[in-house]
């Protein structure tokens, strides 16, 4: 049975709700808070999970420390099967903590990523591809990113690269990737342009589909010859939290299925403006039975 494969980083997230930001030095008393699993490549296994109705798979690197039980508890528990790279890691693992500030519709993020976690890529690792209909990476643990892009490649698996901030690995990643779904804010050191600038320097590595996420600004893309922008509808009171890791999930559940990436896109801009409607990266689940149908079966 083929299943969307996820690649990279699982963080414990602890977020709190909050009206306004907190003054300096201050106590303040959360309007709500979330505990769970974080990061790019758990919260697309997650969407994308909860957009098809199957199990989606995740590799990733958690170790079994105590705290690393309540990250794989919630990613099991939305449908997710996790293959830990790193089963005898005694580390806790990254910790993630993020105020948001709805009246703002910021949020402020500070945590650790994997560059402390050595996550290996092994044989019994890239034979998970041999069962994806599509994989995305995150870069987050390149040994694990290179070793599952290139056995995808040599098979032709689709291959999605979730492009937040760039990394060293992201110069042998993109020649291997189908699609590069980037912030704004990715780009190589040095690189001095615009979005779409961007966007044209992405796809000239390797990518044969590229976009640019911009927050509430259109996504811009480029599929293959054609250029173009896909509209975001506007949120009030928003919680952007998570919301890119999101829409990469939900785009890979929509694309596996019918390989059109614009409409892909589409579809997944406005999964991920519904998780913007309320608080966490898993209130919006209680809506899901509203997502289009016809990209479920």
């Amino acid at each position: 049975m083929t299943r969307a494969l996820f690649v990279g980083l699982s963080t414990l997230d602890i977020s709190h709700a909050v009206a306004r930001y907190p003054g300096e030095d201050t106590k303040s008393r959360a309007l709500d808070q979330f505990l769970g699993a974080g990061g790019p490549a758990a919260n697309a296994a997650v969407a994308c999970a909860l957009v098809t109705g199957k199990q989606s798979t995740l590799i990733t690197a958690l170790g079994c420390h105590p705290l690393a039980d309540l990250v794989r508890h919630d990613l099991t528990g939305h449908n997710v099967a996790v293959v830990d790279a790193t089963p005898a890691g005694i580390d806790k693992p990254p910790i993630s903590s993020a105020v948001v500030a709805m009246d703002a519709q910021t949020r402020t993020v500070v945590g650790l990523d994997a560059t402390r976690i050595q996550a290996p890529c092994t044989v019994e690792l890239t034979r998970y591809v041999e069962q994806a209909s599509i994989v995305l990476v995150d870069g987050h643990h390149p040994d694990l990113a290179m070793g599952v892009a290139r056995r995808a490649a040599e098979i032709g698996v689709p291959i999605v690269l979730d492009a937040g901030r760039w990394k060293p690995v992201h110069d042998r990643l993109l020649p291997l990737v189908d699609v590069a779904i980037c912030s704004a804010t990715f780009a190589p050191p040095g690189f001095d342009g615009d979005s779409s600038m961007l966007l044209d320097y992405v796809r000239s590595i390797g990518p044969t589909q590229a976009a640019v996420t911009r927050g509430p600004d259109p996504i811009l893309y480029a599929d293959r010859g054609r250029h173009g922008a896909v509209d975001v509808t506007p949120v009030t009171g928003a919680d952007t939290l998570g919301a890119g890791d999101i829409l990469h999930g939900a785009f890979c559940a929509y694309y596996s299925s019918r390989s059109d990436f614009v409409d892909a896109l589409t579809h997944a801009s406005a999964v991920a403006t519904r998780s913007c409607r309320s608080f966490g990266t898993r209130n919006w689940v209680d809506t899901v039975d509203g997502l289009p149908r016809r990209h479920r079966d």
